[in-house]
């Protein structure tokens, strides 16, 4: 028998909400209703969500959050909502679980929150998960979902796109011609631009895969996205406004990009350690045997779609698109980080990580040569 239900908090960047996806799924197993609070650049995908993920959705609106936070404990309290988890672990979002007897609030682990002191301080009687195992952040998440007695559930990243979006999806394949084995979607663009491989890097890489290799190139990104200051719009139109390339930044919306970037319509997706390639290429549990699944080390059987990710100032071991069988996804690093670098690659930490710093400075991402993206995008395609 269900329980009733659960809220979770999770209030982060636009891809790191792409992670929780299989624990919302695994939630489902367990509770008739989750309910979940974002941050304010996530809440486009969580949006999606709607349609069977989840029941409701609450925005984190930091500038008002103890205004915010007081109408989602309302509102919680009124749907006779009795557990609540922070996952992230950041202690100011706890201000959206309410207080009272009878409520069940679990925080993470010491070791995995952010701000634990202020969780502490904040739900003094909470309870905690259990410590995060080390790995991806799928697993991670998943793993702590033990305080609930929640084991082993069937890892799965299927978002319940509506009609509309996925009649929207298809209008746009078919119009552009988009199915074939040489498709390759680009998608330059990155919340933090320290993660942002240079957009003439990738104007070069389209070339190139159109005229070397016979590819049909998508561009792919948000129109107006803020946390960037419209970063993939401006490049768009300064490096992809001529030319045999598909230039979807300005046609599609979050909802278009996700059911495409997931459907398989691609034959290889190229990006950054972003939203994007998190969406297409993470890996869900399926049938022993199902055409194109591959088999992985812990026995099951997974599929998902070939992308090419490029990291540097960030940790693929954690970060790169969820795929335990090694296989679907291909990481590709710089040959060497700039001399004046100040990037941390045994704690794996950028001090730039937000910031434009070191972007005309040392910008680690220049260092990941075209040739090399090249090669990795020819052999994901069997070339």
């Amino acid at each position: 028998m269900k329980k009733n239900s659960v809220l979770v908090v999770y209030s982060g960047w636009l891809g790191d909400l792409v992670w929780i996806i299989p624990s919302l799924h695994a939630l489902k197993t367990v509770f008739n209703s989750v309910s979940l609070v974002v941050s304010e650049v996530q809440a486009p995908l969580a949006e999606i969500m709607l349609n069977g993920l989840v029941d409701a959705v609450y925005v984190d609106i930091p500038a008002h959050r103890m205004a915010a936070a007081r109408k989602v404990r309302r509102a919680a309290l009124d749907k006779g909502i009795e557990t609540y988890i922070d996952l992230k672990g950041r202690g100011k979002t706890g201000l959206y679980m309410p207080w009272g007897r009878g409520l069940k609030i679990l925080i993470p682990h010491r070791k995995d929150a952010r701000e634990y002191a202020l969780a502490r301080l904040v739900h003094p009687a909470a309870g905690c998960m259990p410590e995060r195992s080390q790995g991806h952040m799928v697993e991670a998440y998943l793993s702590g979902l033990r305080g609930l007695d929640i084991l082993d559930t069937p890892v799965s990243f299927a978002l319940p796109f509506s009609e509309q979006t996925l009649n929207a999806a298809e209008e746009l394949v078919e119009q552009e011609g988009l199915r074939g084995d040489r498709c390759v979607a680009l998608s330059p663009g990155s919340a933090q631009f320290s993660k942002i491989w240079p957009a003439e890097n990738y104007r070069r890489l389209a070339e190139i895969l159109i005229n070397d290799l016979g590819c049909r190139v998508v561009l792919m990104g948000g129109r107006d996205f803020a946390p960037n200051d419209d970063y993939d719009l401006k490049i768009s139109r300064k490096y992809f406004s001529a030319g045999n390339i598909v230039n979807l930044v300005e046609r599609t919306g979050l909802d278009v990009d996700s059911c495409l970037l997931s459907s398989g319509v691609f034959a290889v997706s190229v990006g950054n350690d972003s939203f994007a390639n998190h969406m297409a290429g993470s890996a869900g549990e399926t049938a022993a045997g199902t055409p194109g699944a591959l088999q992985a080390d812990n026995g099951r059987w997974y599929k998902a779609n070939r992308t090419v990710s490029l990291f540097a100032p960030t940790n693929p071991v954690f970060c790169r698109p969820y795929d335990p069988t090694g296989t679907f996804n291909t990481i590709v690093l710089p040959d060497q980080y700039p001399e004046e670098c100040v990037y941390d690659r045994t704690a794996h930490v950028c001090p730039h990580y937000g910031d434009r710093f070191c972007v005309d400075r040392c910008h680690c991402m220049q260092n990941i040569p075209v040739e090399k993206v090249v090669a990795a995008v020819a052999q994901s395609l069997g070339i």
